[in-house]
């Protein structure tokens, strides 16, 4: 039995609402670490749910956790199938998503905005939803978010009682949308002393989305060191502090991967790598993925989970010295 399933309805009723486990208009926050203990968090839900636990709040908070999965997906733009991740039957996943939605007002809204596009101008990307304002911004001049009817991301300029000011670009999701507000913001009011770093965060969250778009795909152990040593590389060349978070976050999680991969086949890290890569997998190398593994499990896993997966890296071995012959 995993750690997870051993907190209670009660427990899970005040520690897994999605207004305690997610930030979305601060995407410093990070994608990976939020949508871990959100998928974390459904499945013991849906667990309890599925062992009988009737309670009323209980399904209700299940309902909401899946809605929270769908917005997700179209917040941060990963590709996200119900069955394939949650192994709920698609149908069904979207009765509990439908149920929720039924009873708050503001969750249908971008649900169907992204769906039927009943309330919207369907393709008009003059018609916007507005979603909420920046919450780093000043009263003086306000920096409000939306979505429009072609689903693209867009941001305004608000001064005090004036019209928003939406700008002409509309961005694939919603950090690309925040990073290039502020870039905007500073370039126009020429009082920000961080403009090249805002431009290349930009630039660097161009090709850390790719990464998130793919976060769920299922990788074989040679794909996972492939992607890894590629992601070392973007991280090297990173001149934004966002964009150095959001790769370290990336290469740790697939450093994980890496160990997870030489448990299940009983081998040292090192013995992986040589078996995939054709690279020498020194002491050194293999010390540096187990510590980025231990770097992820201690940031970016659900706190229910951590006791197992600290557990695993315990178990497995970084490198074993060849003897001569």
């Amino acid at each position: 039995m995993t750690h997870s399933t051993t907190y209670s309805a009660h427990w899970h009723l005040a520690h897994s609402q999605p207004s305690v486990l997610l930030d979305y208009f601060n995407p410093t926050r990070g994608f990976i670490p939020q949508v871990n203990i959100l998928f974390s968090r459904f499945k013991a839900v849906q667990t309890l749910c599925d062992e009988g636990d009737g309670e009323e709040n209980l399904i209700r908070l299940r309902n909401e956790l899946a809605f929270h999965l769908v917005k997700m997906s179209r917040w941060w733009g990963f590709d996200f199938c119900p069955r394939g991740l949650t192994g709920v039957r698609n149908p069904l996943f979207l009765t509990y998503v439908k149920a929720h939605i039924a009873r708050v007002i503001d969750d249908e809204c971008f649900f169907d905005l992204f769906t039927m596009q009943r309330q919207m101008h369907s393709g008009d990307a003059g018609h916007i939803l507005i979603l909420g304002k920046d919450q780093f911004s000043s009263s003086a001049r306000t920096i409000l978010y939306g979505v429009d009817g072609c689903k693209g991301f867009r941001f305004a300029n608000k001064i005090q009682k004036a019209d928003p000011e939406w700008h002409r670009y509309s961005y694939p999701d919603f950090a690309s949308a925040w990073l290039a507000a502020w870039s905007t913001h500073c370039s126009g009011t020429n009082v920000c002393k961080n403009l090249r770093e805002h431009l290349a965060a930009e630039r660097e969250y161009a090709c850390a989305r790719t990464w998130h778009q793919r976060y769920f795909h299922h990788q074989d152990a040679r794909s996972v060191i492939k992607n890894h040593t590629e992601a070392q590389t973007q991280l090297s060349i990173c001149q934004s502090p966002f964009g150095r978070a959001a790769f370290e976050t990336i290469l740790n999680s697939l450093a994980y991967d890496i160990v997870k991969a030489a448990f299940d086949r009983s081998l040292t890290i090192a013995d992986l790598i040589e078996e995939h890569d054709k690279v020498d997998g020194t002491l050194r190398t293999a010390n540096s993925i187990k510590q980025q593994a231990r770097q992820h499990v201690a940031n970016n896993v659900d706190p229910c989970h951590r006791p197992d997966m600290e557990h695993l890296l315990d178990r497995t071995l970084s490198y074993i010295p060849r003897r001569c012959a």
